[in-house]
């Protein structure tokens, strides 16, 4: 899959309903246990608060470049008023997160060390939105879907989609042309009939349909009896380790996605995150297989993570080049961004490369060692021209690209257009800036400034003596014009 197809993604909105609450995190140490019982004493280092259900929803829109609309309702209290501050600081529109009185904001607090939960205590009152909820969405419903590619129904069982309100979004967007996606609970699916395609967990499909799941063809048929008697088009079920399996899929059969292989640190709001995806792509016209494999992609990195938590588009991207690859110069950024994330100490090279020489394979090699990557910068053939003459390059600049790639020192090649790195240099932010020897008479080299004013270092190489590829190729000449 292209990693240009993120790209896809930003600037569509999703009108974001459901339960949204406020996701609350005490962290700190245990040293030991308590005299009064036999409990954990943990000394609290930090505490923060991040949008939970329907607001981590939001959350991964927004991080994937889209554009949010949230429609549901807080509480009249201080946490429904953080919940909404954070989620307008981040740019989605509250204008339809509506206040009520008499119902406190759904908070859920963890007690976490060592990123373990000891405990959760939640502060809730479920219930059905009132009827004055849904007579403000009902008189503001042009300016409510007014803009809207998509409609996401976040429900995480407390009470807002009754079946009222979940066929008033699905109807209403449906009456404008607008796809829905829902990421359901309970299991009576029967509320969201006419929805284009409901997410549920392999569980949630199983106490939505009565039947066991334990093999694909149970899998297969607990899903076709949910999508006949709810009335929802498609059933993307999702599977934890296994994957995810869409049902039907574009085949007319059901298709399966498997899982991304990766660390699983903490699964919570992973759900979010394959809707989110699927929204968005859906949004964008994108085929249901491409997004599903996105969605794949999305939940990987969202897993590797603890708490409530998005994956960008910097991370997918950059996660996804998994090494020995050319990546176009306009992702590099993305591309130090997801080896950042990983921790990965990133070692920055470049020139022409005309013709691979033993000095070269030298000098990345003692590159590579002091860093966790490698990424070469290699001179375009217009750029060659410019600088070496009309007569070069010899090779050209996908054969230059893949003879680097072929070296086990080298990871990453970047073609570049212009006559200096400075620009790539300026996106990659590498922490070591490698140079030949040669070049330090030259100083400062392009890039030098930049990299030195964040703290990386710039390392001038010894060459190896008597080789270059102007030499190489004279002495090729001069070979052939004897003869």
């Amino acid at each position: 899959m292209d990693n240009d197809i993120w790209e896809k993604l930003e600037g569509k909105t999703v009108l974001v309903a459901g339960d949204f609450m406020l996701d609350r995190y005490i962290e700190g140490e245990v040293r030991r246990i308590s005299p009064e019982a036999p409990v954990p004493v943990i000394e609290v280092c930090s505490e923060r608060e991040v949008p939970g259900g329907a607001g981590n929803v939001i959350n991964n829109v927004l991080a994937l470049g889209g554009r949010a609309r949230a429609a549901g309702y807080v509480g009249e209290d201080d946490a429904g008023r953080t919940l909404c501050g954070i989620l307008r600081g981040r740019g989605a529109d509250t204008s339809f997160l509506l206040r009520e009185e008499g119902r406190p904001t759904t908070v859920k607090t963890r007690v976490v060390s060592e990123n373990q939960q000891f405990l959760r205590f939640d502060k809730e009152k479920a219930g059905p939105p009132s009827a004055a909820c849904l007579n403000d969405f009902r008189e503001r419903e042009e300016a409510l879907f007014a803009g809207i590619d998509v409609v996401l129904l976040s429900d995480y069982g407390k009470g807002f989609f009754t079946r009222e309100c979940a066929q008033f979004f699905v109807q209403e967007a449906k009456k404008r042309g607008i796809l829905t996606v829902v990421d359901a609970k309970g299991t009576d699916f029967g509320r969201y009939c006419g929805a284009d395609i409901c997410t549920p967990n392999i569980k949630e499909l199983s106490a939505a349909s009565g039947m066991p799941v334990s093999c694909e063809e149970e899998i297969f048929a607990a899903a076709e009896k949910v999508r006949q008697e709810s009335g929802i088009s498609r059933i993307l079920v999702t599977r934890s380790e296994k994957g995810m399996s869409l049902i039907p899929g574009e085949s007319g059969q059901k298709e399966d996605y498997p899982a991304l292989a990766k660390e699983v640190v903490d699964v919570t709001g992973a759900g979010d995150t394959v809707a989110s995806v699927v929204a968005l792509g859906m949004a964008a016209g994108l085929p249901l297989s491409d997004c599903c494999k996105m969605a794949n992609r999305a939940a990987s990195v969202v897993v590797s993570k603890f708490g409530t938590a998005t994956a960008s588009r910097a991370e997918l991207v950059g996660t996804s080049l998994a090494g020995k690859v050319t990546v176009p110069e306009k992702d590099a950024a993305l591309l130090a961004d997801g080896l950042r994330s990983q921790g990965k100490r990133i070692v920055f090279t470049n020139g022409c490369f005309d013709i691979l020489h033993a000095g070269h394979i030298s000098s990345f090699r003692r590159a590579r060692e002091l860093g966790d990557v490698l990424v070469v910068g290699l001179n375009s053939d217009a750029s060659v021209r410019r600088i070496k003459g009309d007569k070069r390059p010899v090779i050209g600049e996908s054969d230059r690209a893949a003879l680097l790639l072929g070296l086990k020192s080298v990871d990453y090649v970047i073609i570049f257009g212009e006559d200096t790195p400075e620009t790539l240099v300026r996106a990659l932010r590498p922490d070591v800036l490698v140079k030949g020897r040669d070049w330090e008479a030259k100083q400062p080299v392009a890039g030098q400034r930049f990299v030195e004013s964040y703290g990386g270092r710039v390392v001038f190489m010894e060459l190896e003596e008597g080789l270059s590829t102007t030499s190489i190729i004279n002495k090729i000449k001069d070979s052939y014009e004897k003869r």
